[in-house]
């Protein structure tokens, strides 16, 4: 899909890409090496261990390979890539999901992360004034913005993640309590029990996607970063505070 969108731009003679791809381009990599607050320079190595991530490294390599490309009308293609990380808003599907989770389970939200990991979140009001002003910035300071990679970032506190995620929840509603962790090798188990059972059952019944280890193992690393490259490159601020988020 990313490979039609450069080649139609080529084509037609737009001159100008701003490429969404997402932190899980990076990492956490199949040995789950942890970053800990690095930024668009950090050197990290080695394969992604997510699906998702794994494609989006694939179209950040074509839209590297894009920039600078001639298009039909002998001018030149410039782009630029936006990496979000974990964006919460209003119809966040994990946040309802998490929701729906605690409310089963009388308003208690356990959670998989362990103490020490750490991770970013971003509004997303935040995330999408990001892509309009490096929008805006590409085409009136191209020299600059050609072929840089950024970070999306606000004032969200980095921290544990689920601590994140239960203020954001309790903050809708009250009841929810912050529960206990679930350890790892629970979670391995139950992801291998229910492996079993989907080949056992896959004759007769299709069973409803759950955790699989790529995920839990990325949910448990630390990946987390630093930085104000938007704000020195186009003059980025957040638009919403953490308390407005």
């Amino acid at each position: 899909g990313t490979e039609n969108v450069l080649k139609a731009c080529c084509v037609l003679n737009v001159p100008y890409v701003v490429y969404t791809s997402s932190v899980a381009a990076v990492g956490p990599n199949t040995l789950h090496e942890p970053m800990f607050r690095g930024n668009e320079d950090t050197k990290y190595s080695g394969e992604v261990e997510l699906p998702y991530g794994k494609t989006k490294a694939m179209a950040e390599k074509l839209v590297f390979e894009a920039n600078r490309k001639k298009l039909s009308n002998g001018g030149k293609l410039t782009t630029c890539i936006i990496r979000p990380n974990t964006v919460y808003g209003e119809r966040a599907m994990f946040l309802q999901e998490l929701y729906s989770y605690a409310k089963g389970r009388n308003g208690v939200f356990n959670y998989l992360e362990p103490e020490n990991t750490e991770r970013n979140y971003t509004y997303v009001g935040n995330v999408a004034w990001m892509h309009v002003l490096a929008a805006r910035h590409l085409q009136l300071n191209p020299d600059l913005l050609t072929g840089q990679v950024y970070y999306s970032y606000d004032d969200t506190p980095t921290r544990k993640g689920f601590l994140i995620s239960h203020q954001l929840l309790s903050s809708a509603d009250p009841s929810v309590r912050l529960g206990s962790h679930i350890p790892y090798w629970k979670m391995w188990l139950m992801i291998q029990l229910h492996r079993i059972i989907k080949v056992i059952l896959s004759p007769f019944w299709k069973l409803q996607p759950f955790l699989n280890l790529p995920l839990l193992n990325t949910i448990v690393t630390t990946f987390s970063y630093e930085t104000d490259k938007a704000s020195r490159h186009f003059g980025y601020k957040p638009l919403f505070t953490w308390e407005e988020s």
